[in-house]
């Protein structure tokens, strides 16, 4: 800044009035106002984004310093302004630091129903506002160990986070954090490429949210790399591209695989984001054998966060990938297993065949596998157009939350296609309940796993229990 904020208030103010009084949330890393201060605040600049402050206690008389927007809560008095540091009490020196990549901060302190609101990087801090109560957090079935903590990022943006994969710390022992802003960017290694097994981010977001979608999630989508064959195969739900290169070159951090389009940046050792669009005349090269073989729709993608997006799923050109914090065969394996028991379980408890009038007879099998056989009009607004009698079932989806007390849960029917070398059919999916009367369905909507009533479908079908 050529002429400080602060220094044109000395000159010109000296007695200026209040803005009010602010609590400092974020210790400046060079002093001279750590968490917890209560200073005056003189002027805000939009246009610079900081607040001038005084100096409490400082030696120079009327010292006064800028410090970022961000790093200041606003009060018009200075009671206020103490009661908020009261409130604070052990927290306003502690801190947490991101053990891994792609952690969030979410709207509220829930990983269901919590929006992304901002995606940390590995070794990035948050200063801890608050600890709150939250909802549980778990992963393939086991409850993970932390609390939900309100938390400032260290650019501003703040919400919620669940610590079990944070280090906590105290500035007073271990001294303040240092703002990633102020921080060298990674430019990263080319060997890392090479040395550490890659998966799409989206995979890391499923294991973290507790819902994995096996459709994709699946090993055979990642970055795979060949150094011997100069070659590098990228696989996505809706992207197959193999790129032969004949050497690296680098510049600012981006990775230029040079005789293809293919770009990689390196953003920390767990990390990176790809790149393949077209560029001076070059095309990606596609191999549309396994392109074909993956004509799936693009995964769910999760909200863009603060840090700017890339398509996760491929269908841009653009991806961006991760090393998992665990096996994805695990995380396959766990998933396949919770399904399997709510299969089960269903089947023990609902028992495995209903029907009813014009609507047929439905039975679930305890290998995955169903028939819905004499369909009749009662079942139409049921079932997807071109629907053989058979399928797939599966307990793939939770139900929202807001609809538990309605509903028990939600089950999906793929049905094997009528006619040969049609289509694979999509799931149909359903959010169920047991009565009286029998087994009540209800056509769902399914996005990201979570099911919700649809918007416009048929009255619910009740079917009653029939004998095998």
């Amino acid at each position: 800044m050529a002429v400080g904020l602060a220094a044109l208030l000395t000159i010109f103010s000296s007695c200026s009035s209040r803005l009010g009084w602010g609590v400092v949330l974020w210790t400046e890393p060079d002093g001279p106002l750590p968490a917890g201060s209560v200073v005056p605040v003189y002027i805000k600049s939009n246009i610079e984004k900081v607040y001038v402050v005084g100096v409490p206690g400082s030696k120079v008389k009327g010292k006064k310093v800028e410090i970022e927007l961000w790093q200041i809560e606003l009060f018009k008095s200075k009671s206020k302004a103490i009661a908020r540091v009261k409130a604070m009490g052990d927290n306003v020196s502690l801190y947490m630091t991101a053990a891994r990549d792609g952690l969030f901060v979410r709207d509220k302190p829930d990983n269901v129903t919590g929006a992304r609101v901002y995606r940390l990087r590995q070794g990035q801090s948050v200063k801890i506002l608050e600890k709150v109560d939250g909802v549980p957090v778990s992963t393939g079935g086991q409850s993970l160990s932390g609390s939900w903590y309100r938390v400032l990022t260290d650019d501003g943006a703040i919400g919620y986070t669940f610590s079990h994969d944070y280090r906590l710390y105290d500035e007073t022992k271990e001294g303040p954090p240092v703002l990633a802003a102020a921080k060298e960017a990674l430019s990263g290694r080319v060997d890392l490429v090479f040395s550490r097994s890659w998966r799409p981010e989206y995979f890391q977001e499923m294991i973290d949210d507790d819902r994995v979608d096996l459709d994709y999630f699946s090993l055979r989508y990642g970055l795979f790399v060949d150094a011997i064959r100069r070659q590098i195969r990228l696989e996505l739900p809706a992207a197959s591209e193999i790129f032969n290169y004949s050497g690296i070159s680098e510049s600012k951090g981006t990775y230029s695989f040079e005789g293809s389009p293919l770009r990689i940046k390196i953003e920390s050792d767990s990390r990176m984001v790809c790149s393949w669009g077209a560029a001076q005349g070059e095309e990606a090269r596609t191999d549309s054998s396994e392109a074909d073989a993956i004509a799936a729709p693009a995964a769910q993608a999760a909200p863009s966060d603060r840090r700017g997006s890339v398509d996760r799923s491929g269908s841009g050109d653009s991806a961006a990938f991760v090393v998992l914090s665990v096996e994805p065969r695990e995380a396959i394996r766990l998933e396949a297993l919770r399904r399997q028991k709510l299969l089960t379980a269903f089947a023990d408890e609902a028992g495995a065949s209903w029907s009813a009038p014009e609507a047929g007879r439905l039975v679930l099998n305890k290998n995955g596998r169903f028939t819905w056989a004499a369909r009749g009009a009662a079942a139409a607004a049921f079932v997807p157009e071109g629907a053989g009698e058979g399928g797939e079932i599966s307990f793939r989806a939770y139900v929202d939350p807001a609809l538990a007390a309605e509903w028990s849960g939600s089950l999906s029917l793929r049905f094997d296609p009528a006619a040969p070398n049609s289509p694979r059919q999509d799931w149909a999916d359903f959010l169920y309940r047991r009565s009286p009367a029998g087994l009540v369905l209800a056509p769902a909507s399914v996005s990201g796993l979570i099911a919700q009533a649809a918007s416009a479908g048929a009255a619910p079908l009740i079917l009653q229990s029939a004998a095998e």
